[in-house]
Formats: C-alpha cells, structure tokens, sequence
C-alpha cells in the first residue's frame, strides 16, 4: 500500500489481526510448554523410547521456533491499530495532527506489523511441523515393546507423520497463494523487501 493513499491499511481478510493475536498469545506459548513438558519426560524415561534424543532435538527445535512466533508477534503488535484507536488517542476537535499524516503513520505501522507477523506466522507454522516430527519419534515403540504395543505406537506415529506432512503442505500452498496475490496486486516484485 502506498504512504500516499487516503484510506486506513487493514488486514485482508479483516479478522486476520484478532487470528494473529491467537496463534502468537494463546497457541504459540501452549505448544512451547508442551514442548518443554515432554523434554522433560523425555530426559527422564529416555529408555521407554525408541529415539529420545532426536526427539528431544525435535522438541527443542519447535519450542525455539514457537518462542520466535511470541517474540515476533509481541513486535508486530505494538504497530497494529484501528482508525478508532486513533480516534481515542487524538479525539477529533481536541490537538490533533492532520489526518492525512495520521493515516500516513497508521499505514507505515502497519506494513511493519504486517512484515513482523508473518514472520511470527512463519516460525509458528515451523514450530507446528517440527512438534509433529518429534510427537512421531516420541511415539515410536522402544525396541522391546510387545507386537500389540508396537503396532499401535506405529500407527500412531504414521498418524501423526502424516498430519505433520499434510501441514507443511499447507503451508507450502499458502505461502505459494500469498507470493501469487501480492505479485497480481502490486506487480513486479523489484525492489520489494522479499519479507513483505
């Protein structure tokens, strides 16, 4: 969006600043302590899996991953707000700058937040993935498991592999989606930060 343009930027879809909010306040900060939680198990009962280290390498990758996600998203925050807040913040008729330079910095704050929480978006989708990973070496029956035991371990963990799969392909598409609508609505790409 251009500084110059008379409207108010806004998320598109519209609700997509409230979903933000969740997935780096509420999502992100449960998943890394599930992360941290299972780390622990882990540490603890090594012997009772098949493969605790690299499950635990796993599990620490999506904890940082998800951390990033509230990190960013605590960031992108601070540059999100609505015409109304404006109107709170400098009531129409009190001491009030120009609105034309109040849009102008309501725009430019929120191409920051915008750049921030996809970033945030990002590392959660990677925290997401590799929590999957590891829930699947977790799941893997140790060595000496029973056939019952190991073949519901087994399935469990195809399960869960092939949901991790199925997500990072969701992403994958969206990001694809994403990068084709911003080339359709604002053309070449040159010259363009490549993390807008």
């Amino acid at each position: 969006m251009s500084d110059t343009s008379p409207d108010w930027a806004k998320p598109a879809p519209l609700g997509y600043g409230s979903t933000s909010d969740a997935a780096h306040f509420v999502a992100a900060p449960l998943l890394a302590g599930a992360c941290i939680a299972t780390i622990g198990v882990l540490g603890a009962d090594g012997d009772k899996f098949r493969w605790p280290g690299p499950a635990m390498l796993m599990l620490t990758l999506a904890f940082v991953a998800l951390i990033a996600s509230v990190q960013y998203g605590f960031h992108a925050r601070q540059h999100f707000y609505s015409p109304a807040d404006v109107d709170a913040w400098y009531p129409p008729g009190g001491s009030r700058p120009a609105e034309s330079t109040l849009r102008q910095r309501q725009q430019r704050d929120f191409q920051q937040w915008r750049r921030l929480s996809r970033r945030g978006s990002t590392a959660y989708n990677v925290g997401v993935v590799l929590l999957g990973a590891a829930a699947t070496l977790v799941l893997a029956p140790p060595e000496d498991a029973s056939l019952g035991h190991a073949v519901c371990r087994w399935t469990a963990a195809a399960v869960t592999a092939l949901g991790s799969v199925a997500e990072f392909e969701w992403i994958l598409r969206g990001e694809r989606l994403r990068r084709f609508l911003a080339r359709a609505t604002h053309g070449p790409t040159t010259g363009r930060n490549p993390h807008d």
